[in-house]
């Protein structure tokens, strides 16, 4: 699935996302209680892949100081998202890609980043970009699914529908060995498995088709599938820092240290 295709598919769930988001909600949470790791106070907070907005307005409670900007490829979620704004609030959103941030290097204290890193097409390039706005000490805590979400569907679900999961769910193992690779320091990975349980298929299908869980939001209906529906999502959690001047990263040409200029200027 290419970039625009994803941006139509988000713009299409906009209206309705709030209404359909219990996983986004559940796991965003989770990734704000891990905040107390933060080792500066951030001054400017990236909330990549943001959506409608919910999960910003938990930063903007959590550091009522900071400025907070909102990345999302869907124009009609940031529509959502700039609407919760309120006067005084340095809060705004910008469209842009996860692995083209259009911020510079240096530039973020903390990058937030929920559930959507597994739309990115390229995983280590957005980790590399992350790297590149994060400051030294800076925080980084995402959320991805991981290879054992949704696997009732696969199981239950094959004949008829795309069981084909549009996005990378990769494992604890390999989120770990991408933040090494692209220079990040001190990661802490961790995973747990949340069920949600659905009233019925048509609701699964709904919460699915808005949050672009997988290809199963067209399977078909049939009376074996009647009644309450039981779907696990394995979720993954990552939490890093910024590399400080000179702290080497693995690159296909090699090894490869940054300084700042200003670093630089002091030698």
């Amino acid at each position: 699935m290419n970039l625009s295709e994803i941006s139509h598919r988000f713009d299409r769930a906009a209206p309705d996302y709030d209404q359909h988001d219990a996983l986004e909600r559940e796991v965003g949470q989770r990734l704000m209680e891990r905040l107390v790791f933060t080792r500066v106070p951030p001054n400017r907070i990236l909330d990549l892949g943001c959506a409608t907005g919910g999960t910003s307005l938990g930063l903007i409670e959590r550091f009522p100081e900071s400025e907070i900007i909102g990345l999302d490829l869907s124009p009609a979620m940031l529509k959502h998202f700039q609407g919760r704004a309120e006067t005084g609030q340095d809060f705004r959103g910008v469209m842009g890609d996860l692995t083209q941030l259009p911020f510079p290097a240096r530039s973020a204290d903390l990058i937030f980043c929920n559930l959507a890193l597994q739309w990115a097409g390229d995983f280590v390039q957005a980790l590399n970009e992350f790297r590149r706005v994060l400051n030294p000490e800076g925080m980084l805590l995402f959320s991805v699914p991981g290879p054992d979400s949704l696997r009732e569907l696969r199981q239950r679900w094959t004949e008829g529908a795309d069981s084909t999961i549009p996005v990378y769910m990769p494992d604890l193992r390999d989120v770990g060995d991408c933040l090494v690779s692209a220079g990040f320091r001190d990661p802490v990975m961790d995973s747990e498995l949340l069920t949600l349980s659905y009233r019925s298929v048509p609701q699964m299908k709904a919460e699915l088709a808005v949050t672009g869980g997988a290809g199963f939001a067209d399977v078909p209906e049939s009376p074996e599938h009647g009644g309450a529906v039981e779907i696990s999502f394995e979720i993954v959690y990552g939490a890093a820092f910024g590399p400080a001047d000179g702290q080497p990263r693995r690159t296909q040409e090699g090894e490869v240290a940054t300084f700042a200029v200003d670093q630089l200027k002091k030698l």
